[in-house]
């Protein structure tokens, strides 16, 4: 199974870091197939910690939350018949040194999520705050509910198309000046699984879509790319990764681990609750890293080719190259089959 998450409305790395984790946590538990667990319950406790050790900063984000999952995992499109999925986490970055004049050294990203599913129905709610002062202001958040109904339902392919109505400042994104708090988007859902290739994609404000080249074989190339607005190629948050897994899919101890060699484009944003540099300040990052999946433990650790400092979309220097560290973890506290 995938799952993306849209960004402007809940698209952050609260849901990027983990969701994809807990989904191979549940289609990969050794010894199992896909009919004996197609009701789990899981309760869990994602955690995580990121680390940038630049020329010109230093930068902690760890991260914590709770989160459950229950209903069918791992089946065709046209089988699944309820599934729940709900987490909430809190992640900071903290920055060593002032970013820039007048720019915060510490910041909040907090979000949650329910993605329900009952037959055709999908229900979506999402939160999402970063800021350094989350709440401080209808510009530090955002908050999203809505329905789909799944059109298409075939073995291998789904579609689902809906409305989500979200609570915002989305002045940004309107045509002309307009300040409104409430905006309508739409929800589009696609997903098709084949031998050979496996793909999800959800648009709201912008195309997310994941890949998977080869899904059965050791041997196997993933792709995540996600956008809100186009300035540049640099807004392109994006993830490749070709991989080799330990086991196949079909082994007594199921596809849990592999290794694997990236390339990363990330841009992390904050709103500004004083507005003294703009309203927003983002931080872009490329890197080339290693990885190792162990479906319920997941380390990359590479190095930073380029970054770039952004305050209000404009570029305003550079932290600079240097390591980074990712350390993605699960730990399951209840988990029923």
């Amino acid at each position: 199974m995938s799952v993306s998450i849209i960004k402007r409305i809940g698209h952050g790395r609260i849901a990027v870091l983990f969701l994809s984790m807990l989904c191979c946590f549940v289609t990969a538990l050794p010894g199992q197939d896909s009919e004996s667990f197609k009701n789990p319950f899981v309760l869990f406790l994602p955690i995580g910690y990121d680390y940038f050790k630049l020329e010109n900063q230093t930068i902690h984000s760890p991260a914590a939350g709770i989160g459950f999952m229950y209903g069918e995992q791992d089946l065709p499109f046209n089988r699944i018949e309820q599934r729940i999925l709900f987490m909430a986490m809190y992640l900071p970055s903290i920055f060593t040194d002032i970013p820039l004049l007048g720019i915060p050294k510490t910041y909040h990203e907090i979000g949650g999520i329910f993605d329900g599913r009952l037959g055709r129905h999908q229900i979506l709610a999402i939160f999402q705050s970063n800021s350094d002062r989350p709440l401080s202001g209808l510009n530090t958040f955002q908050l999203g509910a809505g329905w789909g109904y799944e059109i298409v339902r075939q073995p291998n392919v789904s579609l689902i198309l809906g409305v989500i109505m979200a609570i915002g400042d989305f002045s940004d994104m309107l045509p002309v000046e307009i300040s409104t708090p409430v905006m309508p988007f739409p929800l589009i859902r696609f997903g098709i699984d084949t031998e050979w290739f496996a793909s999800s994609m959800d648009f709201i404000t912008g195309p997310n879509l994941e890949f998977t080249i080869a899904p059965k074989e050791r041997l196997r190339f993933t792709g995540d790319m996600r956008i809100e607005t186009y300035r540049s190629i640099a807004d392109l948050n994006c993830e490749f990764i070709l991989w080799y897994r330990l086991f196949n899919p079909d082994h007594r101890l199921g596809d849990f681990a592999g290794v694997g060699l990236g390339y990363k484009n990330e841009l992390v944003g904050f709103y500004l609750s004083n507005n003294i540099q703009g309203d927003t300040f983002e931080l872009q990052q490329s890197s080339i890293f290693a990885a190792i999946d162990l479906s319920i433990l997941k380390i990359q650790a590479g190095w930073v080719i380029s970054s770039n400092y952004l305050a209000d979309g404009e570029r305003n220097g550079s932290p600079g190259n240097g390591f980074t560290l990712s350390v993605q973890g699960m730990i399951p506290i209840i988990n029923r089959q």
